[in-house]
């Protein structure tokens, strides 16, 4: 069994009488991405930066690699690597000298090694500020990776990606994983966490909703499986004996709602042997956030 690598316990920061994170406690397991999902100004990144010492708690217990965010800063700062949310770099170096240049300060000389991984290799004489935004966030990743860190932090890593540069970023994310590291993640893109956690917590107000994996936050919270069959005797039977909601819907159609993937895979075997036409969907993390905060999340990261 993975051991923790780290541990919150009733960790609580407070601005001049404003609660921005409030008594949460949870913990990380060693080889997993773990993901902390929320609006704008839910507390994710004052989450992150308490536990990258780079601020203290109002109050709580929050220990990274073994160390106490209180007592250990130096230690806890020496062993993780951090990519932060709008991340700052030299505009006019190359993307290879900037990664040289933290690798430098980390005593590393596997700049080569890491540009292949992270896929910059080809664009390593380019100057950061004509790279696009996908190429700045894999130079970001390289620079966090440079360090041989176990434990990485990436603060929103694709706000502001066209969909090509997210997907690719994801994929460099999952790739993280398959290297050994534990990879910690804030995000407000629901389809993010679904497909790169194994694990998220969901941060609203400063307060954690809910911490499960993946798979049980929608099998619990998503609100089943819907199939929608035309109105048809035979195949609204097969529905009304399964499901466990059936709803009326328009042009003839009706769609039953299952709790159970065994319920609803036995009503697809039958339906599908009928030859009936059907329409198959699955909840997923953007139906349990709205679920469990009455909300969405905007493009823009903002709770409407």
């Amino acid at each position: 069994m993975s051991s923790d690598i780290i541990k919150v316990k009733n960790l609580t920061k407070k601005y001049d009488g404003l609660i921005a994170v409030d008594s949460i406690s949870f913990k990380v397991k060693e080889g997993e991405i773990f993901s902390l999902v929320g609006p704008n100004g839910a507390g994710k990144t004052t989450t992150v930066e308490i536990l990258e010492c780079l601020k203290k708690p109002t109050s709580g217990n929050a220990k990274v690699l073994g160390h106490d965010v209180k007592k250990e800063d130096d230690k806890i700062k020496k062993e993780i690597g951090v990519m932060p949310q709008d991340f700052n770099t030299f505009e006019r170096l190359t993307a290879k000298e900037n990664i040289k240049l933290m690798g430098d300060l980390y005593g590393s000389d596997n700049v080569k090694e890491i540009m292949q991984k992270v896929g910059v290799d080809e664009f390593k004489d380019k100057k950061f500020e004509d790279l696009s935004g996908g190429m700045k966030t894999k130079v970001g990743i390289g620079m966090t990776l440079i360090s041989n860190a176990d434990l990485l932090f990436l603060d929103e890593p694709t706000t502001g990606l066209d969909p090509h540069a997210r997907r690719e970023t994801w994929n460099l994310i999952k790739d993280l994983k398959k290297m050994g590291k534990t990879v910690f993640l804030t995000t407000h893109y629901m389809e993010e966490v679904e497909y790169l956690s194994d694990r998220a917590g969901i941060l609203i107000d400063g307060s954690i909703e809910v911490i499960d994996s993946i798979e049980n936050l929608i099998d619990e919270h998503g609100g089943g499986i819907k199939v929608r069959v035309l109105e048809d005797g035979k195949a609204l039977n097969i529905i009304n004996d399964r499901a466990d909601e059936v709803l009326k819907g328009e042009e003839g159609t009706w769609t039953g709602i299952f709790d159970s993937k065994k319920e609803a895979r036995e009503a697809l075997i039958k339906l599908f042997q009928l030859d009936s036409k059907v329409e198959v969907e699955e909840a997923g993390m953007d139906e349990v956030f709205i679920r469990l905060t009455g909300g969405k999340i905007d493009e823009g990261g903002e709770l409407v």
